[in-house]
C-alpha cells in the first residue's frame, strides 16, 4: 500500500471518509509516526553500508605514506617529509623495516607534525630504515543513513559487538565469570608506566593483534567503533592478498535506517508488504488518542495492542540478525542504538 491507500484504510475504519474529525494532513502525520515506531521496534527494514575510516574512505586502510625509521631503546620513531595527519592512538601498519620485528600494526604514542613514535620490545639496530605506513583506524564511522546497528561484518563474516565498558569490566573482573578473558584482555606490565609495581591500567585488549573478531563501541550511542584485535599483518587487510593491485577489505554495517516519513501519497513504506497492516493499526491508535471530543482511549489501546503484536512478530521474523561468531550476543541487548 502507498500512503493514500493506508490513509483510506484508516478513514474507512474510523468511518470518517469525509474528514469530519481527522484531516488528511493529520492522518499523514500519524502514518509517519507509526512507521517510525514500527521500524524502531521491529528493526525492519534493514539496509547495509560501508563504514568509513579516519581518512573518510570506505575501507580498512588508507593511502600509504613513506618515512624513515629510527629506534632509541624501546621507542621507534618514523619521520616523514611532510605533515602526516595522524593522531595519538591511531593504529598504523608499518612495512619494509629491518629487522622485520619493527613491522606490523602499532598504536601511535605522542606524534608531532612530521613524526610518529610507537613502542617496541626489541631495541635491535635498524638495518633498513625506509618504511611504508598506512592507517587502519583504530576508529571507524558507521554510515550516516543507519540509526540502529544490527551487525558488522568483514568479508562475509559477522563480528561480535561490544562496548568499551563491557570489555574493561571483563578485563578487571578477577576471579569472576570473566576470569577466562583475563589473559587476553586483562591488565599487564608496561615498560612505559610509572604506576606502582610497574603495572599499567590500560586493558590489554587495546593492544591485541590477530584476525579481526569484534567491533568495540565507546558506548551504546556512539557513531564510531574500533576493530578488535588489530590485524597482525597487513596481508590480513586485503580482499586478495596475492593480487598485484591490492584492495582493502570493507567493514559492512547492517542495520535499521534513519526513519523518515512518506513523501507523497504514492510513496510506499519500505517495510515488507506483510506489515503494512501494522501501520494501519498504529495510525488508527493515534487518531483515537487525538485530544478533543473524538478521543477514545479504550479504542486506542485496542489498536495499540494490535500494532505492538505485529511489530513484535516482525522483530522475530525480520529484525534479528543471523547467527554469528558471537553466538547470538549481537541480538537484543548487544545492538547499538544511534537515533540522532
Amino acid at each position: 500500500m502507498n500512503r493514500r491507500e493506508i490513509r483510506e484504510r484508516v478513514e474507512t475504519a474510523l468511518q470518517d471518509e469525509e474528514n469530519r474529525h481527522w484531516s488528511d494532513r493529520e492522518i499523514n502525520r500519524f502514518i509517519d509516526d507509526a512507521l517510525i515506531e514500527f521500524t524502531r521496534i521491529a528493526r525492519h527494514p534493514q539496509v547495509e553500508g560501508d563504514a568509513t575510516n579516519p581518512g573518510s574512505t570506505t575501507s580498512l586502510g588508507e593511502a600509504t605514506k613513506t618515512g624513515t625509521l629510527s629506534v632509541d631503546g624501546k621507542t621507534a620513531t618514523i619521520t616523514f617529509s611532510s605533515a602526516h595527519g595522524y593522531s595519538e592512538g591511531d593504529a598504523l601498519v608499518v612495512s619494509g623495516a629491518g629487522p622485520t620485528e619493527y613491522n606490523g600494526p602499532f598504536n601511535i604514542l605522542v606524534p608531532s607534525t612530521t613524526t610518529i613514535t610507537y613502542k617496541v620490545n626489541f631495541g635491535s639496530a635498524v638495518s633498513d630504515s625506509s618504511v611504508s605506513v598506512f592507517r587502519i583506524g583504530p576508529t571507524y564511522t558507521i554510515p550516516s543513513t543507519i540509526a540502529e546497528i544490527n551487525s558488522v561484518s568483514i568479508n562475509g563474516r559477522e563480528l561480535a559487538i561490544y562496548t568499551e565498558s563491557q570489555l574493561n569490566a571483563a578485563a578487571s573482573s578477577r576471579g569472576s565469570r570473566h576470569y577466562n578473558l583475563e589473559s587476553s584482555m586483562g591488565f599487564h606490565p608496561n615498560a612505559f608506566s610509572s604506576a606502582v609495581n610497574n603495572v599499567d591500567n590500560t586493558p590489554k585488549w587495546r593492544e591485541q593483534h590477530g584476525p579481526i573478531e569484534a567491533v568495540i563501541f565507546n558506548n551504546r550511542t556512539s557513531s564510531t567503533f574500533r576493530i578488535y584485535p588489530l590485524p597482525k599483518a597487513d596481508i590480513d587487510l586485503y580482499e586478495d592478498k596475492d593480487a598485484t593491485a591490492k584492495v582493502f577489505l570493507k567493514l559492512k554495517v547492517r542495520g535499521v535506517p534513519k526513519a523518515t516519513g512518506l513523501a507523497t501519497d504514492t510513496t510506499e513504506p519500505a517495510v515488507n508488504l506483510y506489515w503494512h497492516e501494522a501501520l494501519v493499526y498504529g495510525t488508527i491508535e493515534r487518531c483515537w488518542m487525538k485530544e478533543g471530543k473524538v478521543q477514545n482511549v479504550e479504542k486506542a489501546q485496542m489498536y495499540r495492542g494490535k500494532f505492538l503484536e505485529q511489530a513484535q512478530l516482525a522483530l522475530r521474523q525480520e529484525g534479528m540478525s543471523s547467527g554469528s561468531i558471537s553466538e547470538g550476543r549481537n541480538r537484543g541487548s548487544m545492538v547499538v542504538n544511534r537515533y540522532l
